[in-house]
């Protein structure tokens, strides 16, 4: 059996390399503690399988001098990008675990299992960390995101899209409390059509989220995140309407991507179930560790005070989609906000 433990143990180092650079990209490059402790997991399942297997017939089974795969200088190939290279190491480490489950199946089928364990963690570690993250990230940067309901729109919708995305606009919250399922699903599609690098969340909607790969977000009478999420796929960006420190401390721990504080002013968008004013975000942003967007009345004229209480990112619906020149308003609330700080 000593050649099936060679293969095993080549391929279970090749698993731990991939996987570890996963991680440190995971965790260094791209900041994202979720997509990281996605790749620790199968980390660990790959540890259970060579514990299994027993590192002691593993280490005597290696000989590396007379394995004529080895290559003594770095391999020969172009990595453009550090996503290149993580994303080479997760596609590494899934075919190696796929060589040690068909190969353990000879030597012990509970490691060959464990191996299966550690493979399907690498394929949710891999959507977690090419898919979901970047949406985490995009989110983390963005300091307005755009509360977009047709009927508030002062041109035609298309326009006014275009006129916010070629302002740089790329976080979107689709707000359409009339329209039906069917209508609402209709309008999230031609929306990401027109804007495909976007990251898209549906306003309460989970099913209509679903069907577009877009992100929820839900208030508090709403589904729990959990559910929302489970709804709305793994990858999914969820946030949580909060009104005080309590409810923004729960949605962190329930696993929202953000939050939403408010309502800071007065505003005709939608009946607000307090208003609490900007008074209270430095008390939220001094408690949670994900994104608080102000919400509620905000426009050019006292996003100021957003700022001045400490916050960097606040939601916006009818101060941008009323406007004559909605990529101006976008520029002057990045402008108060502190872009680049």
């Amino acid at each position: 059996m000593q050649p099936i433990l060679r293969i095993l143990d080549a391929n279970l180092n090749r698993a731990r390399e991939g996987l570890r650079t996963c991680e440190e990209y995971a965790r260094l490059a791209m900041n994202d503690a979720r997509s990281a402790q996605a790749v620790k997991a199968a980390r660990r399942a790959v540890a259970e399988c060579s514990d299994l297997l027993g590192l002691e017939r593993l280490l005597s089974a290696r000989n590396v001098a007379a394995d004529p795969g080895v290559q003594p200088e770095a391999d020969d190939v172009s990595r453009a990008t550090a996503r290149d290279i993580a994303l080479a190491g997760i596609k590494r480490a899934q075919e190696a675990l796929r060589v040690v489950e068909e190969f353990s199946q000879l030597e012990n089928r509970q490691a060959a299992a464990a191996a299966a364990k550690a493979r399907y963690a690498a394929y949710e570690a891999e959507q977690q960390l090419f898919v979901a993250a970047p949406r985490r990230q995009l989110v983390r940067s963005s300091q307005v995101m755009v509360i977009f309901t047709r009927s508030l729109c002062r041109k035609p919708w298309p326009e006014t899209l275009k006129a916010l995305h070629g302002a740089g606009a790329r976080l979107y919250q689709l707000r359409e409390k009339e329209a039906s399922a069917r209508e609402f699903a209709e309008f999230a599609a031609a929306f990401t059509e027109q804007a495909p690098d976007a990251c898209v969340i549906i306003n309460d909607r989970a099913d209509v989220a679903a069907l577009h790969g877009a992100g929820v977000h839900v208030g508090q009478d709403d589904l729990h995140p959990d559910d929302a999420r489970r709804v709305a796929g793994p990858a999914a960006i969820v946030g949580v309407s909060t009104h005080d420190v309590t409810e923004a401390l729960r949605a962190e721990a329930q696993g929202a991507d953000y939050i939403g504080l408010g309502a800071m002013f007065e505003t005709g968008t939608k009946v607000v179930q307090s208003q609490i004013g900007p008074a209270a975000i430095s008390e939220v942003t001094a408690r949670v560790t994900i994104p608080v967007f102000a919400i509620g009345g905000i426009t050019p004229g006292n996003v100021n005070q957003i700022a001045s209480a400490g916050g960097r990112q606040a939601a916006v619906s009818s101060a941008l989609l009323g406007a004559d020149q909605p990529a101006e308003v976008y520029r002057l609330l990045l402008a108060e906000l502190g872009e680049g700080r």
